[in-house]
Protein backbone atom coordinates (compact mmCIF):
# COMPACT_ATOMS: atom_id res chain seq x y z
CA UNK A 1 0.00 0.00 0.00
CA UNK A 2 1.35 3.60 -1.03
CA UNK A 3 -1.13 5.09 1.90
CA UNK A 4 -0.94 5.00 5.43
CA UNK A 5 -3.99 2.98 7.38
CA UNK A 6 -4.50 5.87 9.43
CA UNK A 7 -4.88 9.71 7.98
CA UNK A 8 -6.09 12.97 8.92
CA UNK A 9 -6.43 15.23 5.91
CA UNK A 10 -7.63 18.99 6.19
CA UNK A 11 -8.89 20.52 2.81
CA UNK A 12 -8.97 24.68 2.89
CA UNK A 13 -11.85 24.95 0.34
CA UNK A 14 -12.63 28.61 -1.26
CA UNK A 15 -15.78 28.97 -0.14
CA UNK A 16 -13.97 29.65 3.48
CA UNK A 17 -14.97 26.04 4.17
CA UNK A 18 -12.17 24.03 6.33
CA UNK A 19 -12.93 20.31 5.65
CA UNK A 20 -11.49 17.57 7.57
CA UNK A 21 -10.90 13.97 6.73
CA UNK A 22 -10.22 11.22 8.87
CA UNK A 23 -9.85 7.86 7.95
CA UNK A 24 -8.56 4.97 9.67
CA UNK A 25 -8.83 1.15 8.74
CA UNK A 26 -8.82 -0.88 12.06
CA UNK A 27 -11.53 -2.74 13.93
CA UNK A 28 -15.15 -2.53 13.95
CA UNK A 29 -15.57 -0.60 17.03
CA UNK A 30 -13.66 3.17 15.21
CA UNK A 31 -12.74 2.97 11.81
CA UNK A 32 -14.37 2.73 8.15
CA UNK A 33 -18.05 1.45 9.42
CA UNK A 34 -18.30 4.92 11.39
CA UNK A 35 -19.01 8.35 9.97
CA UNK A 36 -18.98 11.65 11.80
CA UNK A 37 -20.26 15.18 10.61
CA UNK A 38 -19.42 17.68 13.16
CA UNK A 39 -20.77 21.37 13.05
CA UNK A 40 -21.09 24.17 15.14
CA UNK A 41 -24.49 23.28 16.78
CA UNK A 42 -24.04 19.58 17.11
CA UNK A 43 -22.65 15.79 15.84
CA UNK A 44 -24.41 13.84 13.35
CA UNK A 45 -22.92 10.26 14.15
CA UNK A 46 -23.52 7.54 11.66
CA UNK A 47 -22.33 3.77 12.07
CA UNK A 48 -24.03 0.36 11.54
CA UNK A 49 -24.30 -0.36 15.06
CA UNK A 50 -25.91 2.01 16.40
CA UNK A 51 -27.65 3.90 13.38
CA UNK A 52 -27.86 7.64 13.12
CA UNK A 53 -27.74 9.81 16.13
CA UNK A 54 -27.85 14.00 16.35
CA UNK A 55 -25.94 14.99 19.69
CA UNK A 56 -26.21 18.76 20.40
CA UNK A 57 -23.10 21.16 20.82
CA UNK A 58 -22.31 22.99 23.90
CA UNK A 59 -23.89 20.64 26.98
CA UNK A 60 -21.90 17.99 27.93
CA UNK A 61 -24.81 16.42 29.63
CA UNK A 62 -27.21 16.23 26.35
CA UNK A 63 -28.84 13.08 25.55
CA UNK A 64 -28.29 12.54 21.69
CA UNK A 65 -31.31 11.76 19.79
CA UNK A 66 -31.55 8.89 17.97
CA UNK A 67 -32.32 9.84 13.91
CA UNK A 68 -32.58 6.88 12.19
CA UNK A 69 -32.19 2.90 14.07
CA UNK A 70 -29.34 0.59 12.76
CA UNK A 71 -29.05 -1.19 9.56
CA UNK A 72 -26.29 -3.82 9.98
CA UNK A 73 -26.70 -4.84 6.61
CA UNK A 74 -27.03 -1.23 4.78
CA UNK A 75 -23.18 -1.25 3.58
CA UNK A 76 -23.03 -4.47 2.20
CA UNK A 77 -26.80 -3.89 0.09
CA UNK A 78 -25.77 -0.26 -0.68
CA UNK A 79 -22.28 -1.29 -2.22
CA UNK A 80 -24.54 -3.94 -4.12
CA UNK A 81 -26.97 -2.05 -5.18
CA UNK A 82 -24.72 0.70 -6.79
CA UNK A 83 -22.59 -2.05 -8.22
CA UNK A 84 -25.54 -4.32 -9.59
CA UNK A 85 -27.13 -0.19 -11.41
CA UNK A 86 -23.43 -0.19 -12.94
CA UNK A 87 -23.53 -3.60 -14.32
CA UNK A 88 -27.13 -2.77 -15.66
CA UNK A 89 -25.86 0.61 -16.88
CA UNK A 90 -22.87 -1.55 -19.10
CA UNK A 91 -25.48 -3.58 -20.50
CA UNK A 92 -28.54 -0.90 -21.45
CA UNK A 93 -26.14 2.29 -21.95
CA UNK A 94 -27.84 4.10 -19.78
CA UNK A 95 -26.18 7.09 -17.16
CA UNK A 96 -26.07 5.27 -14.01
CA UNK A 97 -26.99 6.64 -10.28
CA UNK A 98 -23.60 7.84 -9.90
CA UNK A 99 -22.17 9.14 -12.80
CA UNK A 100 -19.08 9.02 -14.16
CA UNK A 101 -18.42 12.92 -13.79
CA UNK A 102 -19.48 12.64 -10.38
CA UNK A 103 -17.37 9.73 -9.30
CA UNK A 104 -14.06 11.65 -10.92
CA UNK A 105 -14.84 14.69 -8.69
CA UNK A 106 -15.39 12.92 -5.85
CA UNK A 107 -12.12 10.59 -6.08
CA UNK A 108 -10.02 14.02 -6.72
CA UNK A 109 -9.98 14.88 -3.11
CA UNK A 110 -8.58 11.57 -1.95
CA UNK A 111 -6.20 11.81 -4.75
CA UNK A 112 -5.22 14.91 -3.17
CA UNK A 113 -4.24 13.74 -0.05
CA UNK A 114 -2.44 10.54 -1.08
CA UNK A 115 -0.31 12.97 -3.11
CA UNK A 116 -0.23 15.10 -0.35
CA UNK A 117 1.52 12.51 1.69
CA UNK A 118 3.72 10.90 -0.77
CA UNK A 119 5.23 14.25 -1.45
CA UNK A 120 5.47 15.69 1.78
CA UNK A 121 3.49 18.94 1.49
CA UNK A 122 0.36 21.09 0.79
CA UNK A 123 -0.87 19.97 -2.77
CA UNK A 124 -3.69 22.10 -4.84
CA UNK A 125 -6.07 21.48 -7.75
CA UNK A 126 -5.75 23.50 -10.81
CA UNK A 127 -8.95 23.00 -12.23
CA UNK A 128 -8.16 24.46 -15.49
CA UNK A 129 -5.64 21.62 -16.34
CA UNK A 130 -7.52 19.03 -14.09
CA UNK A 131 -4.20 18.00 -11.98
CA UNK A 132 -2.83 18.06 -8.79
CA UNK A 133 0.01 20.74 -8.15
Amino acid sequence: MEAPDTMDVSMDQPEKILFTWNSMFNNVHYGETQDNLLGTKGTISRDQWYGVKFTPEGNENAQSTEVSPPNHSSDRLATEAHMQNFIDCVHSRKEPNCSFDLGYRSAIACQMAIASYLKRRTVAWDATKEKIV
